[in-house]
């Protein structure tokens, strides 16, 4: 059996971490000519947004209603049985990747058990697809808590800023401190300008990624933004499009 490719991606709120993500979503599944599983792992939960298909249902409200109606599963049908039904049902179609979002985190009473099925059944998820993209919170809690324990990439995004670039190092710092199983580890700079000011460049330099990846300006991404637009809007034009589909063919 093959295993998916995970890439987890990160930073702090306002960097753009969501748009590269759902950019990395559609690159590559366009490069894999397969369908790729996309996890929303974000309390602020805007993928589906950005990807543009409407999420009904998500783990969170999975969870809660588990909790509420443990007690209401069907005769004959196992809790696991159960679970993996109703996460299938969570699952949002696009045209070529699914999408799970994982919604609100935990409200009161105990969550052990139904997280410990949650996890068993996403990691067998998860190799039904070729690439499998996390888009994280900045604290990375789902990786430790509710997802894969395994990532092959960890993609850290950035603004073009010391203090950004900073931030997503202590967050890879963090990510060493979980029992999760880390491959490379790559630097996002988003809204890279033309030209790099030689502090910055020092700050990249000494960031001890083991790659760095600059994403350009790119006026037509800000446009769908404020528009409320989709991402699959975007065409060869786009220069953060471009510089992801790269990206994605490295990732190969």
């Amino acid at each position: 059996m093959r295993l998916a490719r995970v890439i987890a991606v990160a930073g702090k709120g306002g960097v753009g971490k969501s748009t590269l993500s759902g950019l990395l979503v559609l690159a590559l599944a366009e490069r894999a000519g397969e369908v790729v599983l996309a996890v929303d792992a974000d309390p602020n939960s805007n993928l589906g947004e950005k990807l543009g298909i409407e999420v009904e249902r998500t783990i969170g409200d999975l969870r809660e209603d588990l909790l509420d109606n443990a007690n209401d599963i069907p005769a004959g049908v196992g809790k696991h049985e159960h679970v993996r039904y109703n996460i299938r049902l969570a699952l949002s179609e696009g045209e070529n990747f699914d999408l799970l979002t994982m919604g609100r985190p935990e409200g009161p009473g105990c969550y052990c058990y139904i997280n410990n099925i949650l996890r068993t059944f996403m990691d067998d998820l998860v190799d039904d697809y070729p690439y499998v993209i996390v888009d994280n919170e900045a604290g990375m809690e789902h990786l430790s808590r509710r997802t894969t324990r395994r990532m092959d990439l960890l993609a850290l995004v950035s603004d073009p800023t010391k203090l950004g670039i900073d931030t997503a190092s202590r967050i890879r710092d963090l990510a060493h401190r979980m029992d999760i199983e880390i491959g490379r580890e790559l630097l996002l700079l988003n809204w890279a300008p033309d030209g790099m000011p030689r502090a910055l460049v020092e700050t990249i330099d000494s960031s001890d990624f083991d790659e760095v990846v600059l994403i350009p300006n790119d006026a037509r991404v800000e446009d769908l933004a404020v528009l409320g637009t989709p991402l699959t809007a975007l065409d060869g034009s786009s220069r953060a499009l471009r510089a992801v589909r790269r990206l994605a063919a490295e990732l190969g």
